[in-house]
């Protein structure tokens, strides 16, 4: 979410929480590394991690800030 949500309606299944916390962390550096413009025009960014019956499992928070000038 960056002020508009993409789920994703297929989902990745994945052996346990360790595991999709690697693959979130890896996922997000990689929307980070390829589409750095998008994240500094909102300024804040949230992906949600759910189980396949809807569960919130956790949540990553990425936000940016200017420093004074």
């Amino acid at each position: 979410r960056d002020g508009s949500d993409y789920p994703d309606l297929q989902g990745t299944e994945l052996a346990d929480l360790s595991a999709a916390r690697r693959e979130a962390v890896r996922f997000a550096g990689a929307l980070l590394r390829d589409q750095p413009e998008t994240f500094w025009q909102s300024g804040e960014w949230t992906m949600s991690v759910h189980d396949e019956g809807g569960l919130a499992l956790f949540q990553l928070t990425f936000f940016a800030t200017h420093g004074a000038v």
